[in-house]
């Protein structure tokens, strides 16, 4: 008995330490391995039988609809609120994240950088990023912007 003893000791353990591992170093795999590595010591600790896989199977699926619930849930406790962002910062409150310059749309200006898609133009002797519609563009040659989108002042060559 001292030997299987201490087989089941190693299975929690290791499953133990692999489930910590991913509290360090998170990704998924640690955890899955670590938690079925510890269901494996669970269920050698129970005598293997038809009945321990019940058991181990049982605890699996409970777990997963306890997780389940908890994430779907937990954003509207009251510990949840401290935990997440009630607030937006949206453009209506008057939060932007950079310029909108839809006033240079349909200008034209040099690229002062290579545009691969994105770099920088010289526009109304004001220096601006830009993106194009995907093409490359050298520095030097004549630019127009197509249209505004947000933050992207979009170009094509002229």
């Amino acid at each position: 008995m001292e030997g299987g003893l201490y087989g089941l000791y190693f299975w929690l353990v290791i499953g133990i330490m692999l489930m910590a591992i991913e509290l360090v170093i998170p990704g998924g795999i640690a955890g899955l391995i670590g938690y079925s590595v510890f269901m494996w010591g669970v269920f050698i600790g129970l005598g293997g039988t038809d009945l321990a896989l019940y058991a181990v199977l049982g605890i699996t699926i409970l777990l997963v609809v306890l997780l389940l619930t908890f994430f779907n849930h937990f954003s509207r406790t009251w510990i949840g609120k401290l935990f997440t962002l009630g607030q937006r910062s949206t453009t209506q409150q008057g939060y932007v994240s950079n310029d909108v310059q839809t006033d240079l749309e349909g200008k034209i200006g040099v690229a002062q950088s290579t545009l691969r898609p994105a770099g920088v133009a010289r526009i109304d002797d004001q220096f601006v990023d830009v993106v194009t519609e995907g093409d490359f563009i050298e520095a030097g040659t004549p630019i127009v912007v197509v249209r505004v989108v947000g933050g992207r002042n979009i170009v094509r060559p002229q």
